[in-house]
Formats: C-alpha cells, sequence, structure tokens
C-alpha cells in the first residue's frame, strides 16, 4: 500500500493536487491549519501554514512550500519562478518577519519541504548546505518527501482501525482492475459505501470518513491518468460526491468547528471531481465532437448498439459538465466580474460542443434505450440556458420524434423499456404486437419531448406526439417522475426507491393545459426545494444524482422557462 501511494504522490501536480491533500494530512495528524492555498495572492514562499503539536512535542509553527515529483538541480534553483530555493528564500526573508500571524510569534519554527517524490541525489548536497546555513536556534527544516507522505496517508487516512481489511482490499483491488473499468467502479463503490455508512459515526468519524473519501479518490485519480483511462475514476467521482453530500448535508448549521472540518473535506473531493470530469471530457471528448463521426467510430464497438449506448452517455456527461460550469459562474461577486466572464465562456463551449456533438453524431436522432430521455433531457436543461439553442433543440427533438415513429413502423430498433443488454442486443425480437405492447408499456422519452415542444413552442411536434400516441402508442404510460419525502434520505446514495411519479400524462391537449398538468403537480409535491442540495444551493448535484443513479431529472429544474 504504501508504495501504491508513493506512486501515486509523485504523479501529483502542485496546484490544484498535492497542495489539496496536504491540508486534509495536516489536520488529521492533529495540527489547526491556519492558512492554505491560494491563487492571485501572494504567498511569500508559504503554500500551507499550520501550527500544533507532533508526537508530543511543543507547539510549534509549521510552513510547507511545496512542490510536484522529485526535486532536480532545476526545481531547486532554476530559472523557473517556483524553484525550492527562492521560496525558502521568500519565508525567511519577507514570511516570518512580516506575515507570521501575531499570536504564533514567538513560537519555534518549522519549515518544511513537501516533495511528492523524492531529493535527486545532485541536488542533495546543496539543499543540505542551505539547511545548515539558515537553521537557527528557533527556525530548523524538515524534507517531507513522498515516502513520509505516504507514511502519514497510511497510518493516518488508511490505518487498519480506520479503514478495515475488507475495505482496502476493495481499494486494492480497485486500482489493480483500472483497465477493467466496471470492475473498478465496482471494488471502489463498495469501498466508499463502507466508509460513507453514517447511521452510527460521530462527528469525529464523519469528517475522517470524508477525507479518506478523498484521499483514496484522488489516489484513485493518479492510477487512473497513469494508465490513460479515466473512466472507472470518472464513475467513481460522481458516487463518491454523492456520498460525501449525503454527510456533509447532516451537519449544515451544526457548530462551526464540525462545520467547517466537514466543508473542507468535502471541498477536497469536489476538488477531484472537477479534475476527473475536466480530463476526461478533455481527453476523451471535446477535441472530436466538432469531426464527422469522430466520436461514433472511437467507440471501436463491434455493433450499432454499444455506439448508440456511449455515444448518449457521453452527452450525459457533457451536459452536466456544462451546467456545473453555468453554475460556478454564478458564484463569482461583482468585484470578480473577470473570471465570471471567463467561466461563462466555459459554459458557452460546453453548449457549442453538445451542439456539434448531436449534429456529427447522427446516433443521437434516436435512443435505443427510453431511460435515455435522461441524458437528452440534461442535455437541453444546458442549452435552453441560452436562447439562441432554441432553434437547435427544435430541430433535435423533432428528429428523434421522426425517427422513433420511423423505426416503430418499419419494425426496426425504436426505443423501448428494456434495459439488459443481452435483450437489447436482440430488440426488436418480435414483429407481433404483444411483443410491441411489451417493451414500450411505459415511457419518460415521449413525454419529455412533448415537454420541450411545448416550452420552446414548437406546436407541430408536440402534435406529432400526441398523433403518434393516438395511432401507435394508445398502450404506453406517458411518466413524469418527482422527488417526494423520501427523497432527501436517499436521492444522493440510491440506498431506496424514492419519489413519485405523475402517471398517464395527456399529451391530447392544448399546450397550456399540459403545461398546467406537468408543472401543478410540481407545485402539489413540493420535495425538491426541500432537498439539502437545493436549499443550500448545490443543485448540480441533483443533476450529478439523476444522471448516474438513472433517475428522470425534476421538471423543477425547467420550470422557470414556463414564463419565458
Amino acid at each position: 500500500m504504501k508504495l501504491i501511494l508513493k506512486q501515486y504522490l509523485s504523479s501529483l501536480r502542485e496546484r490544484g493536487e498535492l497542495d489539496v491533500i496536504i491540508p486534509d494530512l495536516l489536520s488529521q495528524i492533529g495540527l489547526n491549519v491556519y492558512s492554505r492555498p491560494g491563487r492571485g495572492t501572494r504567498q511569500d514562499g508559504v503554500d500551507i501554514g499550520a501550527v500544533g503539536s507532533l508526537d508530543g512535542g511543543p507547539e510549534k509553527v509549521y510552513l510547507f512550500s511545496i512542490k510536484p515529483g522529485d526535486l532536480t538541480r532545476k526545481d531547486w534553483d532554476g530559472d523557473a519562478v517556483q524553484s525550492l530555493r527562492p521560496s525558502l528564500n521568500e519565508i525567511l526573508d519577507a514570511y516570518i518577519p512580516n506575515r507570521l500571524p501575531a499570536e504564533h510569534r514567538g513560537k519555534d519554527i518549522v519549515i518544511c519541504i513537501v516533495l511528492g517524490g523524492d531529493v535527486k541525489e545532485q541536488v542533495r548536497p546543496q539543499l543540505t548546505g542551505f539547511l545548515k546555513q539558515n537553521t537557527t536556534a528557533n527556525i530548523t527544516f524538515e524534507e517531507w518527501n513522498g515516502d513520509k507522505i505516504a507514511s502519514l496517508i497510511q497510518s493516518c487516512f488508511l490505518h487498519e482501525e480506520l479503514l478495515p481489511e475488507n475495505a482496502r482490499s476493495r481499494f486494492r483491488k480497485s486500482l489493480a482492475l483500472i483497465d477493467e473499468p466496471e470492475a473498478s467502479y465496482r471494488h471502489f463503490a463498495a469501498l466508499i459505501k463502507s466508509l460513507s455508512a453514517n447511521d452510527t459515526q460521530s462527528d469525529k468519524e464523519r469528517v475522517t470518513a470524508l477525507r479518506q473519501m478523498s484521499i483514496c479518490l484522488w489516489v484513485l485519480l493518479g492510477w487512473a491518468r497513469e494508465a490513460a483511462n479515466m473512466e472507472a475514476a470518472y464513475l467513481s467521482s460522481e458516487l463518491t460526491l454523492l456520498h460525501g453530500w449525503n454527510i456533509v448535508r447532516i451537519h449544515i448549521g451544526e457548530k462551526e468547528s464540525i462545520t467547517q472540518s466537514i466543508e473542507t473535506a468535502f471541498f477536497s473531493i469536489v476538488s477531484a471531481y472537477e479534475q476527473i470530469c475536466g480530463e476526461f471530457l478533455t481527453t476523451n471528448v471535446l477535441p472530436h465532437v466538432g469531426k464527422f463521426h469522430a466520436l461514433s467510430s472511437a467507440v471501436r464497438a463491434s455493433c450499432s448498439l454499444d455506439v448508440n449506448l456511449k455515444l448518449f452517455d457521453l452527452l450525459g456527461r457533457l451536459g452536466t459538465a456544462g451546467i456545473w460550469s453555468y453554475w460556478r459562474s454564478g458564484l463569482y461577486s461583482d468585484e470578480e466580474a473577470d473570471a465570471r466572464r471567463r467561466e461563462q465562456q466555459v459554459t458557452l463551449m460546453y453548449m457549442s460542443s453538445v451542439i456539434d456533438m448531436i449534429l456529427n453524431n447522427p446516433v443521437l436522432f434516436l435512443p435505443v434505450k427510453d431511460d435515455q430521455a435522461i441524458d437528452i433531457f440534461i442535455a437541453a436543461s444546458l442549452l435552453a440556458l441560452n436562447e439562441c439553442n432554441y432553434d437547435d433543440l427544435r430541430t433535435w427533438f423533432a428528429q428523434v420524434l421522426e425517427r422513433a415513429n420511423f423505426a416503430w413502423q418499419t419494425h426496426s430498433r425504436y426505443p423501448s423499456i428494456l434495459l439488459s443488454y443481452s435483450e437489447l442486443l436482440s430488440h426488436p425480437k418480435s414483429d407481433d404486437n404483444e411483443y410491441r405492447k411489451n417493451v414500450t408499456s411505459g415511457s419518460i422519452l415521449y413525454p419529455t419531448i412533448a415537454l420541450w415542444a411545448t416550452l420552446l413552442d414548437d406546436e407541430e411536434t408536440y402534435k406529432r406526439v400526441a398523433h403518434f400516441k393516438q395511432n401507435h402508442l394508445w398502450h404506453c404510460n406517458f411518466q413524469f417522475w418527482y422527488p417526494d419525502d423520501y427523497s432527501e434520505e436517499h436521492f444522493y446514495t440510491n440506498s431506496d426507491s424514492h419519489g413519485a411519479v405523475l402517471s398517464h400524462v395527456c399529451v391530447d391537449r392544448p399546450k397550456e393545459e399540459f403545461l398546467t398538468q406537468v408543472f401543478d403537480e410540481c407545485n402539489q409535491l413540493p420535495h425538491f426545494k426541500e432537498l439539502s442540495a437545493v436549499k443550500f444551493d448545490w443543485w448540480p448535484l441533483i443533476v450529478v444524482a439523476c444522471r448516474h443513479y438513472r433517475l428522470p431529472p425534476p421538471l423543477h429544474l425547467v420550470e422557470g422557462l414556463r414564463t419565458k
């Protein structure tokens, strides 16, 4: 396990990765972190500042300067602004005399050199000489290399009392099977579920669990990056994020010390999730959305079914990433207008990528599974945030309906409620009416098309949905899903069934009556607004949960479009 951790640490970058892990580690070993890494602010060589006692010794101030990977001659005193020697000089010349908090002055100071890897032999003499020359009665130096950090992680986060042997076994198996994403995810999911079981945990144990989940996810990211296969890491990051929130929601509004520790650990999970999603999409999806059939060809499938399943899955992921970007752009204050504009540009990029992906991969005009309406809904929700995309949305939904109608009438692969891969592979098994009635007995796809047609003021497509149901799908139960009073407890972990269904949705009535019918249920079932992720403005978590657990997104997410 120590070798696994050390290999992982050596692969981390400084910003957004190694400096996310270290504060949690310091908190876990008993130090009080008073200064965390910042962007755009002068740090005078100190990435992290902490105070406390280690191993029963006197209270000291610990100042950490973090460098990724191995320390080479160039990293020690090269041309780079981030070289170690200039950083150490800044700590001695600027930080300690001028920026050390007043309450900590007079305490002994330990300057810790944090490395993801090791000190190379050719730079060891220079480092040793510098440390000897600058060591004084109250200023000393420590080297925290990958070996030491791995030992601390193993003892403080993955100690047997904290991470039982079975959980450690799951962790190792998940890493070992990183090239088999389904198996790797299965073992990691079992690990996360065991760590996040919070029914009998104390506050301190929940903080520790969040930190363990974060560390395990960051380690998985390192190995996935090394293997150039981010699939297991992507799925695992979604699950970890949701289970992490399930712990956080219990403590929101409680005493500050516990809440702050829990929120800090959760933000580490969020950072890992964003890193994984960004790398997955940047590497595997975004470069290819503008090329005709590029993504479809990249699936390298043995049949068209595999292409269909994978492309709709990627569509949902792309839409979810865009929704997160839109949410983040709203977090910036008026003083951060430039940062907000940059994030808005990212959101527009995701919107454009979704449109390009649909236009260049015609497979996205005909879902084979009815529950692919979930991915369609997520992508459409992103595009609908900008009215410039309305025409593209109208064209897309009209095409989906037209092709589904054609597939039905020609007995080809029309959308069905089948979920099993083997059953989908042989679908349609028969063209007799009984088989067709059974595999289309219910639908969220067609009412979703009807909903978007009404929201986009597309009278023609809405009428065609009604005509299709009346003439061919008269037996099909059109449905919408809404959260209920059990959803808050089970939404983030999928631990039990929850939610309410509006059955037999009528699409043969005027548009306004249809909208009144489906949105009145939002008012009759107001549990969506009581979900913690919504109350505390983390609503993109609802989209992640729907995508990951295959739940229809609540209509409350697009209720505002009705007034446009």
